[in-house]
């Protein structure tokens, strides 16, 4: 497993909370989890998604990091800066 750091975008495992996989940007790191701001989900997850407030915590085993340019090849909700105010 790579080592996960504030400020890397990852790719979290669905959850209890979520039914699909999201991209995420990592805003703290704990002892085996992370505080992240999901970035990036699957439409179909909207309500669950906006139920968290477009945040989770997340164990470290259930996300890996992004590749570059992955994210272009995906058909996933963005969040905006809108959304996070709310």
């Amino acid at each position: 497993m790579a080592k996960i750091a504030v400020g890397d975008r990852v790719k979290c495992q669905k959850n209890g909370n979520t039914d699909y996989d999201f991209y995420a940007k990592v805003e703290k790191v704990y002892e085996n989890s992370a505080y992240v701001t999901i970035t990036h989900y699957d439409l179909r997850d909207d309500l669950n998604v906006a139920e968290l407030q477009y945040r989770a915590v997340i164990a470290l085993k259930k996300m890996a990091l992004v590749k570059a340019g992955e994210l272009d090849h995906t058909k996933l909700q963005t969040v905006s800066a809108a959304m996070l105010a709310e």
